[in-house]
């Protein structure tokens, strides 16, 4: 059984209605006696359902705990918004590795309009790769902005991860150098990169780009790979004890 989200817990009695109840009554034909999993601002609860109606479920309160599997570090990603469903897999597979924001953005080179993202599809997807993989909290997905908006928003980071495949010299290990980061963003640009005057502002805002090596990473996979690399240098891939 993966476990479910709701909002707000209020006393020792959750009911829960709409998709949620469908999957227990119905795809998991869970029954009175069965215990769940939900998870309501990073508390894991266990409890009983005590009842399975047409339009909702029931079930007590028995135990709670503190969720471990939410990360500590705060990730946020931005990501120039791409064809197809490779939106989708940035957000499942980052959502997986612990990125607590998402921001799609267009930028001068992009090949898809702001119309063609669906942010409500992708908070979906952030919905159940965070039952999947047992965070404590569902990622949102905000709606797209433009290349403007992003470079306002990132004034509020401590740190700014670029990667740009012009650079020929800064790596990763020149700015992280350590696990204290503050607040975190990764920009990582479209299929088409970004422009002279986007990287030339991002260089500025972020203090310097980072290289990748030699060889070009597509889009998508440049977003799991910069953010399994700062995710493990965070410390993140440890076991809690």
């Amino acid at each position: 059984m993966r476990k479910l989200f709701i909002n707000k817990i209020d006393g020792s009695e959750i009911k829960i209605s709409g998709d949620d109840h469908k999957h227990i009554a119905y795809s998991l034909r869970m029954k009175k006696g069965d215990e769940i999993t939900v998870c309501s601002g990073g508390t894991d609860y266990t409890a009983v359902i005590t009842n399975i109606g047409k339009n909702e479920t029931v079930a007590e309160v028995v135990g709670k705990a503190r969720n471990v599997s939410e990360p500590f570090s705060d990730v946020t990603l931005f990501f120039g918004a791409l064809k197809g469903d490779k939106n989708d897999y940035i957000v499942q597979k980052c959502t997986e590795l612990g990125v607590k924001n998402f921001v799609p953005f267009i930028s001068e080179f992009s090949s898809v309009t702001r119309e063609s993202v669906r942010p409500e599809r992708l908070n979906r997807i952030a919905l159940e790769a965070a039952k999947q993989c047992g965070r404590g909290f569902v990622p949102p997905v905000q709606n797209v902005i433009t290349f403007n908006d992003l470079s306002d928003l990132l004034a509020s980071f401590d740190t700014v991860v670029f990667p740009y495949e012009q650079e020929e010299n800064s790596t990763f290990n020149d700015i992280v150098k350590n696990s204290s980061m503050g607040k975190i963003a990764v920009v990582i640009g479209s299929e088409g990169g970004f422009s002279k005057r986007e990287a030339d502002k991002l260089r500025e805002i972020a203090g310097c780009s980072i290289t990748l090596g030699e060889r070009v990473l597509r889009a998508d996979t440049a977003c799991v790979a910069v953010v399994s690399v700062l995710m493990y240098t965070l410390g993140e891939w440890r076991r809690m004890k």
